[in-house]
């Protein structure tokens, strides 16, 4: 039982992840839209969030789940060892392995980064916390269960 709580918990949380980072994408591509003078409306906003999610989603998503795959069992084995709370490790680990995802695309891409929307700072912080919201989803989604007392 074990087992499969941790495979749905861990496909609920890349796609949670998934989806809230291509949103936060999409987010700060139109925040930069709209600072060079682009008008875009809320119907043309959502419409690019939906195109983002069906276009970019599922190749983002792979990519989630692969730095993921590495994440997780690493904050499995730093919660047992150091016995830091299972939320705040996985939280960690969700937004580091995004962290390390974005700088690693862009050092393989001669310094370009390929997630338009992590190309400032705040975009950046944007999909770390996106990151973090996944691996407390996991966390939360895989406790184990509490004793009765």
């Amino acid at each position: 039982m074990r087992f499969f709580t941790a495979v749905l918990g861990f496909v609920l949380a890349t796609v949670l992840l998934t989806v809230l980072a291509v949103i936060f994408q999409t987010g700060f591509v139109l925040s930069m839209l709209s600072e060079v003078g682009a008008e875009i409306g809320i119907g043309a906003a959502l419409s690019m969030i939906i195109d983002d999610l069906i276009g970019f989603g599922p190749l983002y998503g792979v990519l989630i789940a692969v730095g993921l795959v590495i994440a997780f069992p690493a904050a499995a084995l730093v919660h047992r060892l150091t016995k830091l709370s299972r939320e705040l490790v996985f939280a960690c680990a969700g937004a580091a392995c995004l962290l390390v995802m974005l700088i690693a695309m862009e050092q393989a891409f001669f310094g370009v980064q390929l997630v338009a929307g992590a190309r400032t700072l705040p975009g950046l912080i944007g999909q770390v916390l996106a990151g973090g919201l996944g691996g407390l989803a996991y966390a939360m989604i895989t406790a184990p269960p509490r004793p009765n007392i």
